[in-house]
């Protein structure tokens, strides 16, 4: 089966999710965004876009009155800023989108070795799933990692989150290991995928690893997987997850321990905002030096975040190192640091080297 064009691709994602939001992300984050529902359109401004940064869209149904409404709220707070769609405006998912990303140097290309071993990944999956009964998926390259794309139609609410929840967590426990990590954070609603067809850049465009065109190959009957599909595999982890928390000795909770954090910037200087624009984590200015988030955990959180981004809170430098705070239980105790130690590139948004002080 041959690759499908970039107009293909499209096509289909337009056929099923109406309203796309089309985005390229630079070095300093989103720095192109628009929505359309014209495929032609949607094509001229990805070759318009394509010779800087990477491309995206999302995948899921856009709520037209939803977005709009949160679009002019974000007008009034920063006329100046286009915000991206949140995930209270996507009214149901139409893809179940499985990310494998192969284990390497952080703002770096896979190269060829690293990324065979994410097909390999990808591909035993789907053939799992087949053997359940599953209709055939899309299945992508992303440049440095591969992708499977399942059509579905499932309502955007909390028991949807729920059941997805519990297979990404499945999926994670048996497929991510040191080699390849599956990402249990795509699930979000509003998530962001590459456009196949363009190019995808990340670090420095090397003979071993080097920038890829994306490509992805789509079955000529691409049906959807039913919602009792969906919801049988989530029984089957949610009993597995079960049994295992029975099975499992009961330790003590202990305190969370502070995070070293070992880089060279100097955090007092770090652009928090630019840096979770970076890592399509952003939401909103709030008030003063404060700003609505998406949490780097969010998928451990049991509860949807609010439109406001409100429950995940950084504050930018008042002089010492920014501020982190989320309100989930499951992150408390989490600081700034903690964020630091879970993307490993604050260094590269710090307007200074840390100096050490000289002693007198």
């Amino acid at each position: 089966m041959s690759p499908a064009d970039t107009r293909t691709y499209l096509g289909w994602l337009v056929r099923d999710a109406g309203l796309v939001e089309v985005i390229r992300i630079g070095d300093r984050g989103p720095d192109r965004i628009e929505w359309h529902t014209d495929v032609d359109q949607m094509l001229a401004r990805a070759q318009e876009w394509a010779g800087t940064g990477n491309l995206f869209t999302t995948l899921h149904r856009i709520d037209p009155g939803a977005l709009a409404e949160y679009r002019e709220e974000q007008r009034q707070v920063d006329p100046r800023r286009t915000p991206r769609t949140p995930d209270v405006a996507i009214r149901r998912y139409t893809r179940l989108f499985f990310d494998f990303d192969p284990a390497r140097p952080k703002g770096t290309s896979s190269t060829d070795a690293e990324l065979s071993d994410a097909e390999t990944r990808a591909r035993g999956l789907r053939a799992r799933l087949r053997a359940l009964d599953w209709p055939e998926p899309l299945i992508a390259m992303s440049g440095n990692g591969w992708h499977l794309q399942y059509r579905t139609a499932l309502p955007n609410t909390d028991e949807t989150r729920e059941i997805l929840r519990t297979i990404y967590r499945g999926l994670d426990s048996e497929l991510t290991d040191d080699v390849v990590t599956f990402d249990v954070t795509v699930r979000n609603p509003a998530r962001l995928c590459a456009i196949y067809g363009s190019t995808k850049r990340k670090g420095a465009d090397t003979p071993e690893r080097p920038h890829r065109q994306s490509r992805c190959w789509i079955p000529s009957d691409w049906r959807q997987v039913m919602p009792r599909q969906v919801e049988a595999l989530a029984n089957h982890y949610a009993r597995l997850s079960s049994t295992t928390r029975m099975d499992a000795p009961q330790a003590p909770q202990e305190p969370r321990t502070a995070v070293r954090v070992s880089g060279r910037g100097n955090y007092a200087t770090l652009d928090v905002v630019r840096w979770f624009q970076a890592h399509d984590a952003y939401v909103g200015h709030l008030a003063d030096n404060k700003h609505g988030v998406r949490c780097p955990w969010s998928d451990e959180h049991t509860s949807p975040s609010p439109r406001s981004g409100s429950d995940t809170i950084v504050y930018e430098s008042d002089g010492g190192w920014p501020g982190f705070y989320c309100h989930h239980s499951h992150c408390a105790g989490r600081s700034i640091r903690d964020v630091m130690a879970r993307w490993g590139d604050a260094d590269a948004y710090c307007a200074e080297a840390f100096r050490a002080r000289r002693a007198a």
